[in-house]
């Protein structure tokens, strides 16, 4: 992992965080960065959030959607982490704490058992999974101009910022492939389904379940997890109100 201040530049993001100051993009300065350099970073940046009182309650998923990897230019899933001062209700507002936020509609899970390893089957996944809900959830990198590389975004803890969630259903009364959003903010209108997240909510579990275990880690019971957009990012602006219409799953909104 090379001489990498990992510790440093997590500090230099939660510190542009709380100031609201974006910053250039970690890459710049370090071109040599790896995947593993940028979860170093996230861990780090996560010891921040808990040092100032917060709580991990889950992980958030990002680019699990092609829509996704192309707004951003990226090529590959990776994760976040959820805290407990992230977590909103409807409608909520949006630009009190934040640089440049997005909108992003997706089903969120909560898993009953801890889950670990990289070849759990569909079965075991969906036995996990105990109840259902939407969201949208409000991305913020701190990056300048909202541009970042892949790792930039990693070690940025996946742009995580906020998360609106809904009602929660028993996952056994849900079809999880088949789910869909229309987003709105009273102009436009976009639509997504639950099946452009990894074809599923629950082979984007299974693959977080796996990327934790590379790195020696579980999905812990009672875990949140946002499974990644269903359409490309929304910007939220002062005065916009932004509309996630889950059909029989509820209505969430989010104002500028």
């Amino acid at each position: 992992m090379g001489g990498i201040p990992h510790r440093d530049l997590a500090r230099r993001l939660w510190e542009a965080r709380l100031r609201r100051t974006p910053i250039s993009p970690l890459t710049e300065e370090w071109p040599e960065m790896t995947v593993d350099d940028a979860y170093a970073i996230q861990d780090h940046l996560i010891a921040f959030y808990r040092a100032a009182g917060d709580r991990p309650v889950g992980f958030k998923l990002g680019f699990t959607s092609a829509a996704m990897r192309r707004a951003l230019g990226v090529e590959q899933p990776n994760y976040g982490v959820l805290m407990a001062s992230m977590l909103r209700s409807s409608p909520a507002r949006a630009l009190e704490s934040f640089i440049h936020p997005r909108v992003e509609p997706e089903i969120a899970v909560r898993v009953h058992r801890e889950l670990y390893g990289s070849d759990l089957d569909e079965a075991q996944v969906k036995g996990a999974i105990e109840v259902v809900a939407p969201a949208l959830e409000i991305v913020d990198s701190r990056y300048e101009h909202f541009r970042f590389t892949f790792l930039d975004n990693t070690a940025d803890n996946s742009s995580a910022a906020g998360v609106v969630l809904g009602e929660w259903r028993e996952a056994s009364d849900i079809d999880l492939e088949r789910l869909s959003v229309v987003l709105s903010d009273g102009s436009h209108e976009w639509r997504g389904s639950s099946a452009d997240v990894m074809g599923s909510p629950v082979k984007a579990v299974a693959w977080l379940s796996g990327e934790l275990a590379r790195r020696g880690r579980s999905l812990p019971a009672g875990s949140v997890i946002l499974t990644g957009g269903m359409t490309a990012p929304l910007p939220l602006r002062p005065g916009s109100r932004v509309v996630g219409n889950f059909g029989n799953l509820g209505t969430l909104v989010i104002h500028g």
